[in-house]
């Protein structure tokens, strides 16, 4: 069982097990979704006699965190498996905190940690949320919440390329667009340092290294994008997102593009956007050599090659709405974006968005 600062890695699920005896676990709980429960994992699961919840929603929602909650609590179990993609990842981690603590002060980041173990199992190589001390979901459809802990980092993680060759192929590129521009904001960020750099430096690598074969679902590339897909939630753990994760949630929620698709759309635009404005070119033409090249426009030029390979359809929205976007933004997500944006910066990218692309 190889270990990392944070996190355990089982080498693969028999290991779990070992993990189980370790702990005393007599209940496990499992976060997931219904298509998790075709695979062998959660036939060799099945075993130990868990408690499943499958109500997650693409994003995920509070009310099914304190419902998971409760009937954890009902169940008598003790420790939670999450298993999927951000959705189940990010619920797992309110999941367990609820499991002691009051939902309304809990929803704000006001909690005490317990002494639940938890494992989770990534089903798509892009959220990065195995890696992050960051859970975000939504309350009454519409309002975005971030909360963030240490005490999210899971105890164990099991990376299984299996896993991902099962899915849709709109799927595959959107998730792992979300880890490059994990790996893009951290490296942008005024908050990053050498060690969120090297975190990002990694990811991108290997995100080049492994796109090809990932797209063309081979075990190798499978598991080298969930390995980039790690190292951009590590950057991202230290720095936080800034600008594109900041306008992306109006798109993800009123375009139905799946966030991944939604944030590197909107990259797009704001790195060309922040190129016309007084930029800091020494961090961008450094990041231009991570993306392999020398000069900050030829990095935007390799990123919109990746676009255009990939396809993706271009997401609309009625512009009569741009406001309501705007006030919906987390501005605190623009304090560490490399250029200053004001209200009308965010106007323009929006507008931008819906007739640029």
């Amino acid at each position: 069982m190889p270990t990392d600062d944070m996190s355990i890695f089982l080498d693969d699920c028999l290991e779990i097990e070992k993990v189980f005896e370790h702990n005393n676990v007599q209940r496990p709980f499992v976060c997931c979704g219904k298509s998790f429960q075709k695979t062998e994992i959660f036939e060799y699961l099945k075993s130990f006699n868990p408690v499943v919840f499958d109500r997650i929603r693409p994003n995920p929602r509070f009310d099914d965190m304190v419902d998971a909650a409760e009937l954890f609590n009902l169940e008598n179990c003790d420790f939670i498996i999450a298993a999927g993609g951000g959705s189940p990842m990010d619920s797992a981690k309110m999941i367990r905190i609820l499991t002691n603590n009051d939902e309304n002060t809990a929803l704000y980041g006001e909690f005490e940690n317990n002494s639940i173990k938890s494992l989770f199992i990534p089903t798509t190589a892009g959220t990065g949320s195995e890696a992050t001390k960051t859970s975000v979901f939504y309350l009454n459809e519409v309002h975005k919440y971030s909360v963030h802990s240490l005490d999210f980092i899971p105890d164990y993680v099991l990376f299984d390329e299996k896993l991902l060759q099962t899915l849709p192929l709109y799927q595959r590129k959107a998730t792992c667009l979300d880890a490059l521009c994990h790996s893009i904001e951290s490296y942008w960020s005024s908050k990053a340092n050498e060690e969120s750099r090297e975190y990002a430096r990694k990811s991108i690598k290997l995100f080049f290294e492994n796109k090809d074969g990932y797209i063309n679902n081979t075990p190798e590339g499978n598991l080298g994008m969930l390995w980039a897909s790690y190292y951009g939630g590590k950057a991202i753990n230290i720095t936080g997102t800034v600008a594109p994760h900041a306008l992306c949630y109006n798109i993800t929620m009123n375009c139905k593009t799946a966030h991944g698709h939604s944030v590197a759309v909107l990259l797009s635009v704001i790195y060309k956007y922040m190129l016309e404005k007084d930029y800091p070119r020494e961090l961008f033409d450094s990041f231009a050599k991570v993306m392999g090249s020398n000069k900050a426009e030829d990095g935007l030029k390799i990123f919109n090659s990746v676009l255009n390979e990939f396809k993706l359809e271009k997401p609309k929205f009625d512009e009569a709405r741009i406001d309501e976007f705007v006030d919906e933004v987390n501005v605190s997500k623009l304090k560490t974006n490399p250029v200053s944006f004001d209200e009308n910066d965010i106007k323009e990218i929006y507008k931008r968005l819906n007739n640029e692309l």
